[in-house]
C-alpha cells in the first residue's frame, strides 16, 4: 500500500512549516503527499486575503511535490473523515489548535476515534520545528 500523507492547512503563512514535516514524512516514506484547506461553508474565500494566502501556500505545496486541495462544507469534521478513507490516507499532519481554539480539539477527538488506522502528528505551537 502506496503510503499517502495529508496535511490540513489554514489560510496563515505558519502553515508552511506543517508542509515541510508532512512533505518530509511523504518523502521518507516514498509516498504522496496531500494538501488539504477546508472553508467551513459554502463559499471557499470568505475574506478578501484568504485566496492569496491560499494560492501562496498551495504554490508551496505544489513546490513540495504535494497535491493540493480546497473543499467547503459545514461540517469540517466529516468533510476531513470522507477525505482521509476517500483517498486512502494512512497519516495526518495537523497543527496544535490554538489554545482559545473552540471546537478544534474535538475535530482532531473524533477524526482519531472514527479512523484509528490512520497515523496522526500533531506539531505543538512552542517548537514550530517539530
Amino acid at each position: 500500500m502506496v503510503q499517502k500523507v495529508l496535511v490540513c492547512i489554514t489560510p496563515q503563512s505558519n502553515s508552511t512549516r506543517l508542509i515541510d514535516r508532512a512533505a518530509a514524512l511523504a518523502e521518507a516514506r516514498g509516498g504522496e503527499l496531500h494538501i488539504l484547506h477546508i472553508e467551513k461553508g459554502r463559499n471557499l474565500f470568505l475574506t478578501a486575503e484568504t485566496p492569496v494566502l491560499l494560492q501562496k501556500l498551495f504554490a508551496y505545496g505544489s513546490e513540495r511535490g504535494g497535491v493540493v486541495h480546497g473543499l467547503c462544507d459545514e461540517d469540517v469534521t466529516a468533510c476531513i473523515k470522507a477525505f482521509i478513507q476517500t483517498n486512502q490516507i494512512t497519516c495526518v499532519v495537523l497543527g496544535e489548535p490554538a489554545a482559545n481554539a473552540v471546537g478544534v480539539p474535538t475535530i482532531i477527538q473524533q477524526v482519531q476515534e472514527a479512523l484509528p488506522q490512520v497515523e496522526m502528528v500533531m506539531l505543538n505551537r512552542e517548537n514550530a520545528s517539530s
